[in-house]
């Protein structure tokens, strides 16, 4: 399958690949070995000869070890070896998600989406770059207009809410959900392993790290990961139901978490 990937972990791939193989493999040699028969002839008025034999030629090629490949390698070992990877057949999430455990491992078809409040306070895009519009618009404000500046935020509130994005830390959350279930992944992805948008049908790769049932929320600004909330507050968020208005910033289950490795199609 020609696979192409919107979304790659490269070192836990690595690491995933090197726990199954023992080892890391840095490239690929392939050897090709092949017979030849000759035969060649001279025609004459005098005479006719003719030589015949094999010849054998090898071939030698060495590939660097890609991402791509090496993904390849891992989603075959998984499959031969699923007991020694933890690897789920995912056929129906009703069935297969009811009795997943932590640490299964699968990969999935999905609708994948980036939730409208998590988009909000993305590195790129939403408040970061209505903030860095405001700062490059603010010394030309008062020019023509001094009284315009007045119930913008000041340098502090601006600062504080510049400390309040950094704290992703360049992660966001993705949530897939599936077309005859309720089931619902979800994971954070790393900025710097983005290859394209990942939005859409989409396949995920990914690692179990929590589940929760129907009738549960999970907040998703205090999903495993983030730094925006101490772990008390992601429980006293997680203890309460969330008002009508604030459901759009949580996760409703049943639903699991995953370490997201690859996002592709």
């Amino acid at each position: 399958m020609l696979r192409r990937f919107l979304y790659l972990d490269t070192e836990t791939l690595g690491d995933y690949l090197s726990g199954l193989e023992d080892g890391v493999r840095e490239s690929i040699e392939r050897r090709n070995l092949s017979n030849k028969n000759t035969e060649g002839g001279v025609d004459a008025k005098v005479f006719t000869a003719k030589a015949g034999g094999a010849r054998e030629s090898e071939e030698a090629a060495t590939f660097s070890d890609s991402p791509n490949s090496k993904f390849e390698r891992l989603l075959e070992l998984c499959q031969k070896a699923p007991e020694l990877a933890s690897w789920v057949d995912v056929a129906n999430p009703d069935v297969d998600f009811s009795d997943i455990g932590i640490g299964a491992v699968f990969d999935v078809e999905c609708e994948v989406y980036i939730p409208e409040a998590v988009k909000a306070l993305a590195a790129s895009g939403g408040m970061a770059d209505a903030l860095a519009q405001l700062e490059n618009l603010l010394p030309f404000v008062s020019v023509f207009d001094p009284n315009a500046a007045q119930g913008l935020p000041d340098q502090r509130e601006r600062e504080a809410m510049r400390g309040f994005l950094g704290a992703f830390g360049g992660k966001t959350v993705a949530v897939g959900e599936f077309d005859e279930s309720e089931w619902r992944i979800a994971g954070q992805i790393n900025d710097q392993y983005l290859r394209s948008d990942i939005e859409g049908r989409a396949r995920v790769f990914g690692k179990v790290s929590n589940k929760w049932g129907a009738g549960k929320w999970k907040p998703l600004l205090a999903l495993p990961g983030s730094n925006l909330l101490s772990r008390e507050q992601r429980r006293a968020l997680e203890r309460r139901r969330p008002e009508p208005s604030e459901e759009n910033q949580h996760l409703e289950g049943p639903a699991l978490m995953l370490d997201i490795l690859a996002i592709y199609r």
